[in-house]
């Protein structure tokens, strides 16, 4: 049987470490780099295994941190976790996929290089690879949001991993509030080194996407809505910059990820300014993520309701049920975030 380990990188997780390690203690090794933990982190890691690494020093690059961490692994196949997830399966499951990481295609053996899981957060359904092979090709990239990759390519070590239906359950966790500013901070350095880059355009407006969030409805706290329209701005120039470059490129689930958010935050300006301009923005964008990702379920159900909220009187009835019906045959395939909406 191929052995299994853990990599990990943590900072100040005492507070819900145990929980994650709990989970996979069946491992054969667990490698833990602590990028400056001023907790209880490192002693409770010690735990679980001698291999918990403090020489790192961080350097505001999360790829790096955690190839370091992949440099220390020796095992076959390597699970990847972070310190706020606990995993919903077996260490031994997961090792008894092996038997089905060969394929035949065309009369030859392909090797699957990693396997992809499940990710359930509080808001959201994302598929992520959490299995990979231990080889040099494999490794991380980008500062924050980072991605694995083979040999440079995210999509090409997507389409040699094995989808499963393993789960992992994502938290939140408290070390953030220590760093807010943390991943905002690496992705508009990252963005003052490449202003093209539209992956980190897209995970900037999700930083403001968060916290706007924070500040509630404005129309119940009248307090947060200036906050509430300068990240609704912020969010709007990010995504606005992403859509200019991207939807001239290859159209992919991030582009209609990005759209659907897009048209959310148009629609949102609606409830500071009370603008109609906006809703006209919210569908014709919403309608060009349906375009580039028919299957987002998300995306149709938000034309539906948008169809009977256009601020007046004028309600379009005959739409909102065409769309709602398109929504009903969508069926998520190659979404990048599954998300309900909230009516």
């Amino acid at each position: 049987m191929k052995t299994l380990g853990v990599s990990m990188i943590v900072k100040n997780e005492s507070e819900m470490i145990e929980a994650c390690l709990d989970s996979v203690k069946g491992a054969d090794e667990i490698v833990i780099v602590d990028t400056g933990s001023e907790d209880k982190t490192i002693e409770l890691c010690r735990k679980y295994t001698d291999k918990v690494y403090t020489d790192y020093k961080w350097n505001d690059d999360f790829a790096e941190a955690r190839n370091y961490s992949l440099s220390k692994c020796t095992t076959d196949y390597v699970l990847i976790v972070d310190a706020d997830e606990v995993l919903q399966c077996s260490i031994e499951g997961i090792r008894q996929m092996f038997k089905f990481m060969t394929k035949q295609v065309e009369g030859h053996d392909l090797k699957y290089m990693g396997m992809i899981f499940i990710i359930k957060t509080q808001v959201e359904t994302v598929e992520s690879i959490r299995v990979i092979r231990r080889e040099p090709s494999i490794r991380w990239e980008s500062a924050v949001h980072n991605m694995l990759t083979l040999n440079g390519s995210n999509p090409a070590l997507k389409n040699a991993c094995y989808k499963t239906k393993f789960e992992i359950k994502s938290g939140y966790s408290p070390s953030h509030f220590l760093d807010p500013e943390r991943s905002l901070r690496i992705l508009q350095k990252q963005l003052d080194l490449d202003g093209s880059n539209t992956r980190y355009m897209y995970y900037i407006a999700r930083e403001y996407i968060s916290r706007r969030m924070q500040y509630g409805n404005p129309d119940q706290f009248p307090e947060n809505k200036q906050n509430v329209d300068e990240c609704l701005d912020k969010i709007i120039y990010w995504l606005e910059k992403h859509e200019a470059i991207a939807f001239n490129m290859e159209w992919t689930n991030e582009l209609a990820d990005a759209l659907y958010l897009l048209s959310l935050a148009y629609f949102e300006k609606i409830m500071v300014t009370k603008e109609i301009s906006w809703w006209y923005k919210g569908i014709t964008t919403a309608i060009k993520a349906f375009l580039v990702l028919p299957s987002y379920k998300a995306v149709a159900q938000l034309l539906s309701d948008a169809m009977m909220q256009l601020p007046g009187h004028n309600k379009y009835p005959a739409a909102s049920k065409f769309w709602g019906a398109v929504a009903a045959q969508c069926n998520n395939a190659g979404v990048a975030q599954i998300r309900e909406i909230k009516k």
